[in-house]
């Protein structure tokens, strides 16, 4: 297998940080918009650089209450003052700018930067005002991809390894069987079949192409130390076995 890059959403709450650094790559940190507030910045960005992990921001509807995965009707100037003021607030409390990686949406307003243009357009102009040096982390069918490369922007295309599929390459929604994957087996031949054949198989066990930079696991995922602890047990196996 070739070498692989995790990122995990982090700064949530959930007091994973310790546990999770030294297991991962990159990181998405919360700046106040579904989770996070300045400690909980500071202390990621301190753990990241302790152990090298990239650094990024990960901004969302303002929506604590539904911990920003429900879609916002809100008009186009709030959502964009918002996505700044989350990302102001991130380079505040970075030790540099320069340390700050990689920004990638959260939750609905993700899933929205990849269907919708004019969602994805507000995102990548508040990126553009606050922090244009940096990486975009989307999927690979993407509206904000497209938008983002016709600006300049370095995109790494990112691949889910705890959700599930559609034919056309987006994730199913939450709430629907298929969504969520749990079993450490299938989360490793997810990231196998995508890491060595670039495909994988939807929910509806069709082969689709799809590349991936970067492969994700979700900050609240359950059983998420103990999931990847087994993940990177199975691909060091493999190695060993090859």
């Amino acid at each position: 297998m070739k070498k692989f890059d995790i990122n995990i959403d982090i700064g949530e709450g959930f007091a994973i940080e310790k546990d999770l650094m030294p297991l991962i790559q990159s990181c998405n940190i919360a700046c106040g918009g579904h989770a996070g507030s300045t400690n909980e910045i500071k202390k990621c960005v301190v753990l990241a650089k302790k152990y090298g992990v990239k650094i990024g921001a990960h901004p969302s509807y303002p929506d604590k209450k539904n911990f920003g995965r429900k879609s916002l009707q809100i008009d186009k100037k709030t959502l964009a003052i918002s996505i700044e003021k989350q990302l102001r607030l991130f380079l505040k409390n970075l030790q540099s700018t320069e340390d700050l990686h990689h920004v990638k949406p959260h939750g609905a307003l993700y899933n929205d930067c990849v269907k919708n243009k004019q969602i994805a357009q507000i995102f990548l102009d508040a990126v553009i005002k606050c922090c244009p040096g940096v990486v975009i982390f989307t999927l690979q069918e993407s509206e904000l991809k497209i938008k983002a490369q016709k600006k300049g922007f370095k995109v790494w295309t990112e691949a889910f390894l705890d959700r599930g599929y559609n034919d056309n390459g987006q994730l199913e929604s939450r709430e629907k069987p298929g969504a969520l994957v749990s079993d450490v087996r299938k989360m490793y031949a997810q990231l196998k079949s995508i890491n060595m054949h670039n495909s994988l198989l939807t929910i509806n066990k069709k082969s689709i192409p799809i590349k991936a930079d970067t492969f994700c696991f979700h900050g609240d995922h359950p059983k998420l130390i103990s999931n990847l602890e087994k993940l990177l047990e199975l691909c060091s196996n493999q190695k060993n076995n090859e």
